[in-house]
């Protein structure tokens, strides 16, 4: 008898432990900086799951908002990686990677000159 109580008890709790594990995708977009476009990114990956590689690449960006620049932590170079993406719209691999780079302005560096 006693060691029925204890099944039942524990069967009791275990509802109670299971709770935290069921939490809604929407909660971890709550801490994140951007929650919109948390959202949007779990969407968009629910909505490409089936893709692969490129095409899957090709579809995120086409389900994903622009990232929003005001809240980064360099306003200009969020600008500029965008407007450097825009420009690089439909190329792949090394065309890519060499089409960013001669879209984005030449970085400047915050060292002064050394003196003489």
């Amino acid at each position: 008898m006693h060691g029925l109580l204890g099944l039942a008890g524990a069967l009791l709790a275990l509802p109670l432990c299971a709770q935290p594990l069921a939490q809604p995708a929407a909660e971890p977009c709550a801490r994140a900086r951007d929650p919109v476009r948390c959202e949007a990114r779990l969407a968009a990956l629910k909505v490409c799951a089936a893709k692969r590689s490129a095409e899957k690449q090709a579809c995120l960006a086409a389900h994903m908002p622009p990232v929003d620049c005001r809240r980064s932590q360099d306003p200009r170079g969020c600008a500029a990686a965008q407007r450097a993406a825009e420009i690089c719209r439909g190329k792949a691999g090394t065309e890519l990677r060499q089409c960013l780079r001669d879209a984005q302005p030449p970085k400047t560096s915050s060292k002064r000159p050394a003196a003489a």
